[in-house]
């Protein structure tokens, strides 16, 4: 056996020594494997709203917090501080810095033990890539990989990757996710002072976490901020600003905002596609949804002793269809009202706010604001019998014009509406205006459909009210305004519909007129009801069988609110309408929605032809009408006819359909006058003497109202009531007026001006 000579040694370690170098290069060389920098397993996902600010965190699957800096871009400031604090040579070197790790070897064998480290942000990297053992083996692996990770990437790239995984305390791995768990805010808007405490953060993040030790982050901070100034990268003088400024840290709190939209959002994730995305931006206004739901937590309160125990609300922004609030109950977390469920997305019956979809198709098929429509007893036949609709206020109002129909909301008139045109025609344009839920066929509704027998959301009400205030198209509401996926990157955001019309511009426009009519509104609900506001309001209210639901819907031009108000185990409220449960909430939300806001006009009358009609007839006001109203129309719709039913002799010819409901008025159909003829004596038609009113209890008392309906003397334009209250009121033409149901025994005079006794006297009582 041959002995090994020196020379055979050296050649064997050279051989040895140059395999090594050729493996290494190899590895070097070896492109890096596709899944390397896979972020699924480390990315969590944050909802944030339009600000940025986090609303709710969803932990990856290594139960960390990790969001990718948005679009790939390094804030200045951030990389400033973490290339001071950890890499000053990282510009230059190929992944591993032979000047540092000379200088650490020097260090530690002066100090008999490890004080400095040499690591690189490529080292640190890798080691997050491909964890290993903490050895002199560990460590020279790492260096490869350093070696490798430079040799395949981008400087940019390498700090990028090192940005978006370096841990960062409190299971929050990467910048982007710090700077919203300590600050509230992304990492683009750090301050120098808020970053140089991160990138001190990145050694010894238990150490220096600034919740638990916040004097050694405070210490780690300053460190960094030094060496910012070493590098030239901030002057003495903005370190020292930068030192002093306020760090604004937020509390250690779990983040769960606007929890009923980010639930709907993480249960549809799959379905919109945005099931890798890492970071959604909602479009939630923060200010308007904190106003909200504050309002909506004050308004339950002064209607808790109706049995009113939950609401919910929805604002658009008309322009874009973004969602600015949305408050899905009072309080998510109160199991004993069920505050989890989603009042937004829930099914409820929407009453009487389906009505004005159902107007809106009759006004493009020739009805007109002044079409006379029959509010007195109708027997509708159905599949399922006879269908008797009754008015909410369980009276019938004779013949009443298509505009005070809508705007005070009696249901015959409507149901006569939706017979007329067909259950079918009506649930198509429901449909089209975006209610899906409607799913059962034209004959399961009945003409029934207009007041509400069929379940709808209420996101699908403001959308579709959305629609009228375009002008009658519908399109997507946008929950979403941006998503990012781990690696920064935006994601496409499906649209939830294909935006259409479903009406035309002009019939929608003037329905739009009809619903912001407060005069038209006040024969039910009073001049002084929840739906008035400092703007005008195009504005409908609903109600289910047995009070269970109210609802209320309107728009601005640039906004449109839509409130429920309820329980959610579907227990009756007491005595609670549209009008006084949900009207009042949508009253204030819309106030807030418009905060800032000037409102434009909602109808260009110039756009309508106009005529001067008789308010009772509907058709142009003739010689023998005690009075007249302007009404608009589509051009060449204004009525061509003169009124018939004030006859020359004073008295009033309602006509046969009438008949039964002038009787019951105390009317007779061809002897009534506003304004008498010869020989005919001024008195009370309403309230005749010894009448009884009975206050609904349905219905609040500012709604309710005696109606006064005088017969006047011949030639007479101005007479004057007298209460027993001791107020005078004026009475004109027509000679018709309401006052104040007020409980009681009630004496009412009617006086000529300047007379000296009265004309007449009525005796009656309210209970």
């Amino acid at each position: 056996m041959k002995r090994l000579t020196l020379r055979g040694a050296v050649r064997a370690v050279a051989v040895l020594a140059a395999l090594l170098v050729v493996g290494c290069a190899g590895f070097i060389a070896w492109p890096l494997p596709g899944t390397l920098l896979s972020r699924e397993a480390l990315s969590s996902l944050v909802l944030t709203d339009r600000t940025g600010h986090a609303l709710r965190e969803v932990l990856s699957r290594e139960d960390g917090r990790s969001v990718g800096l948005p679009e790939g871009r390094i804030p200045p400031k951030v990389r400033q501080a973490f290339i001071a604090a950890e890499d000053q040579r990282f510009t230059w070197h190929p992944g591993v810095d032979v000047v540092a790790v000379a200088r650490a070897v020097r260090d530690n064998v002066s100090a008999g033990r490890i004080v400095s480290g040499a690591s690189t942000i490529p080292q640190q990297l890798a080691r997050r890539l491909v964890p290993r053992e903490r050895s002199w083996w560990g460590k020279a692996g790492e260096a490869l990989w350093a070696l490798r990770l430079t040799a395949h990437l981008s400087k940019e790239q390498v700090l990028l990757e090192y940005l978006d995984r370096v841990p960062l305390g409190n299971s929050t791995f990467g910048v982007e996710a710090a700077a919203r768990r300590y600050f509230g805010r992304p990492a683009e808007r750090l301050s120098a002072g808020q970053a140089a405490l991160l990138a001190g953060m990145a050694r010894s993040p238990a150490r220096r976490d600034p919740y638990r030790r916040p004097e050694m982050a405070k210490a780690g901070m300053r460190d960094v901020l030094s060496r910012m100034v070493e590098e030239g990268f901030l002057t003495k003088e903005e370190a020292r600003l930068a030192e002093e400024t306020p760090l604004d840290l937020v509390p250690p709190e779990r983040v769960f905002e606007v929890p009923h939209l980010t639930t709907a959002l993480l249960q549809r994730l799959p379905e919109l596609g945005l099931d890798r995305a890492s970071r959604i931006e909602t479009t939630i206004d923060p200010a308007l949804q904190t106003a909200v739901e504050k309002a909506i937590t004050e308004e339950l309160r002064g209607l808790a002793h109706r049995r009113v125990g939950e609401a919910a609300a929805i604002v658009i922004d008309n322009a874009s269809g973004e969602v600015l609030a949305y408050v899905g109950s009072s309080d998510f977390l109160d199991e004993e009202k069920g505050g989890q469920n989603d009042g937004v997305r829930s099914l409820r019956q929407p009453g009487s706010a389906l009505k004005p979809f159902a107007y809106g198709l009759a006004l493009s098929k020739g009805f007109t604001p002044s079409s006379v429509l029959a509010d007195v007893e109708v027997h509708l036949a159905t599949p399922g019998g006879a269908y008797v609709p009754k008015n909410y206020d369980r009276r019938a109002h004779g013949p009443v014009r298509l505009r005070a129909a809508l705007a005070s909301s009696y249901n015959i008139p409507a149901v006569r509406v939706a017979d007329a045109l067909g259950p079918e025609q009506v649930l198509r344009v429901l449909r089209e205006a975006g209610f899906q839920s409607l799913k059962e066929s034209a004959s399961h509704y009945g003409v029934g459909i207009v007041l509400g027998n069929g379940d709808v959301t209420l996101r699908e009400l403001a959308r579709a009210y959305r629609g009228l205030a375009r002008g009658g198209v519908v399109g997507p509401l946008r929950e979403v305004r941006a998503a990012f996926g781990p690696d920064g990157r935006p994601l496409r955001i499906p649209q939830e519909l294909e935006e259409h019309r479903f009406l035309a511009a002009r019939p929608v426009e003037l329905l739009t007129d009809v619903l912001a009519d407060e005069a038209a509104r006040a024969p039910a609900f009073g001049l002084d009801n929840a739906l008035r506001l400092p703007f005008r309001v195009a504005a409908k209210t609903g109600t289910s069988r047995a009070h269970v639901d109210n609802w209320a819907a309107g728009f601005t031009r640039e906004r449109t609110v839509a409130v429920w108000v309820g329980n959610f185990d579907g227990t009756p409220m007491r005595g609670v309408s549209g009008i006084t449960g949900a009207g009042p909430v949508f009253a204030r939300v819309m106030a807030l929605a418009m905060r800032g806001l000037r409102a434009a006009p909602l109808v260009d009358r110039s756009h309508f032809d106009a005529a001067e009609i008789c308010p009772l007839s509907g058709e142009r006001a003739g010689p023998n009408c005690p009075g007249a109203m302007k009404e608009v129309y589509l051009p060449g719709t204004a009525p061509r006819h003169t009124c018939t039913m004030h006859r020359g002799d004073g008295s009033l010819d309602v006509g046969p359909a009438y008949l039964a409901w002038a009787q019951a008025e105390g009317l007779a159909s061809t002897s009534v006058s506003a304004e008498g003829g010869p020989g005919m004596q001024p008195g009370f038609i309403l309230p005749a003497n010894g009448d009884e009113f009975l206050v609904e209890p349905e219905l609040p008392e500012s709604a309710q109202a005696v109606p006064v309906r005088v017969m006047a003397p011949q030639g007479a334009k101005l007479l004057e009531l007298r209460t027993d209250d001791g107020r005078r009121i004026e009475l004109r033409p027509p000679f018709v007026t309401r006052l104040p149901a007020v409980a009681g025994e009630r004496r009412l005079e009617l006086w000529a001006p300047g007379g000296s006794e009265p004309l007449a006297v009525t005796r009656f009582r309210v209970r």
